[in-house]
């Protein structure tokens, strides 16, 4: 995968059904591939990542807004500084989750 992207993961999403390899399996796209990828790590974030796969889904074992509400705003921000060059969204709201008082989560780029 050498295009840009943005790979999202929960830090307790363990998935058994999916792997036995635990929670940081989610973030391999990000690691195995080359850049440029950022990654979004949201801190207890479970499998559905607060719903985001569709309302009342049997496997999502995260019901959390807040989460989706994080979810839905970085990854526009994502999307908007890929699409527009020159495009600050990205950076500033990455900024601003890791100013956060209680930050729900972590970004990293390469």
């Amino acid at each position: 995968m050498r295009t840009p992207a943005l790979v999202v993961a929960g830090d307790k999403d363990a998935s058994a059904h999916l792997t036995t390899a635990g929670p940081a399996w989610h973030a391999d796209p990000y690691h195995l591939a080359p850049g440029p990828k950022s990654l979004l790590t949201l801190f207890d974030g479970e499998h559905g990542l607060g719903g985001v796969s569709g309302y009342d889904v049997a496997e999502t074992t995260d019901e959390n807004p807040e989460r989706v509400a994080t979810v839905q705003l970085l990854t526009w921000a994502y999307l908007r500084s890929q699409l527009y060059t020159g495009d600050s969204a990205w950076q500033e709201a990455r900024k601003a989750l890791a100013d956060a008082a209680s930050p729900r989560g972590r970004t990293e780029s390469k």
